[in-house]
């Protein structure tokens, strides 16, 4: 599975810490955003199936449970499970 990049609108409060609040996904001339649904706290991990290093949150996306990281880099990245 390829790296899906996705735009990320996110809440950062006092302490630093990140809650991701919603996505937009862009594909060919189409564009979509979904609220994020029960987003974990965030856990240092890396995907076998994208190849990624960084933050991981558990979420749901559009009712399905979803991965979420946020790269060592500041990229989002979506791995639908």
């Amino acid at each position: 599975m390829d790296k899906r990049n996705v735009e990320v609108i996110a809440h950062y409060n006092l302490n630093g810490e990140i809650t991701p609040l919603k996505i937009r996904l862009i594909e060919e001339n189409d564009e979509k955003a979904y609220m994020i649904d029960k987003p974990s706290k965030p856990v240092k991990g890396s995907s076998l199936k994208i190849g990624l290093q960084g933050k991981r949150y558990s979420c749901f996306i559009d009712g399905k449970k979803a991965y979420l990281f946020l790269s060592d880099e500041n990229k989002w990245y979506i791995e639908p499970t």
